[in-house]
């Protein structure tokens, strides 16, 4: 999209508004308020400056585990949410750098590692660093030169590495994940002439809600993916609908649309009398 990944939910917020819908941002939900304490109809939510919202259903999208522990205590967290196999995570280095790619540079570009079965063994297996990494390099400006300033570029590098019940000490090594990136890219030909970055790791996704550390959510294995997922209601919290990775279809910006289709659908139906 023109502008941007971001320019996809401002749209949308834009939309919203314009339909009459208010947003608060930068406001934390303390808890989702349930008719009996930790079950029952949805009542509304309580923010943690102590207001409380009143509703008659509420649709919650954080990270579906995350959501249970600490917006829903009591409520049971679904079996597979609390037993599942959940998927490798990701370090991102996000950069602004001067100077052009070559013109052989695409949009989306993967620079693959050479140890191919050592590497999924020591990402699925070992809970270690792939010896060596496979990573992705987007650079947006390819396509969408308005992304940065005047002959700069703008970098987005993904390598895939264990979730937080992997080996990793990521207090210990995050610094030198980051470098290393650092020099594989600028090895590959990309610029490095580095004017603005920043680095997410397995505990930067932990600290935004994302269930150990991944913001892939529970793997796409068959018994975990589409009906199979966790649902988007609970039986016991009539009112309350779920949507995004952490649900049913799965994960992925397509897959997350469609949990957001499926959870409007579900709010129709509870508001029509039905469940």
């Amino acid at each position: 999209p023109e502008g941007g990944m971001h320019a996809v939910p401002a749209a949308l917020a834009d939309a919203i508004e314009k339909a009459g819908v208010t947003f608060r941002y930068d406001t934390s939900v303390d808890r989702i308020l349930l008719e009996h304490g930790s079950t029952g109809k949805v009542q509304g939510v309580r923010l943690e400056s102590g207001e409380v919202l009143r509703a008659d259903a509420v649709v919650c999208n954080p990270d579906l585990p995350a959501a249970y522990r600490t917006l829903l205590p009591g409520l049971k967290v679904p079996r597979v949410a609390r037993t599942g196999k959940y998927s490798p995570s990701c370090v991102v280095w996000h950069v602004g750098a001067k100077g052009k790619p070559a013109d052989d540079v695409a949009h989306h570009n993967i620079h693959f590692g050479h140890q191919w079965d050592s590497a999924f063994r020591s990402l699925l297996e070992d809970g270690t660093r792939m010896p060596d990494p496979s990573i992705l390099v987007t650079v947006p400006t390819v396509d969408d030169p308005g992304l940065a300033p005047d002959d700069s570029t703008v970098l987005y590098v993904l390598e895939p590495t264990p979730n937080l019940d992997g080996r990793i000490d990521w207090t210990a090594e995050r610094s030198r994940f980051r470098d290393s990136i650092a020099t594989k890219v600028a090895a590959l030909g990309y610029p490095d002439d580095i004017e603005v970055e920043a680095f997410v790791d397995p505990l930067d996704w932990e600290r935004q809600g994302m269930e150990r550390g991944t913001p892939f959510a529970l793997s796409h294995l068959f018994r975990q993916t589409g009906p199979f997922r966790p649902n988007n209601v609970n039986k016991q919290a009539p009112g309350l609908v779920f949507a995004g990775s952490g649900t049913l279809p799965g994960v992925g910006v397509p897959m997350v649309l469609v949990s957001g289709r499926l959870a409007a659908e579900r709010v129709d139906r509870y508001a029509a009398g039905g469940r």
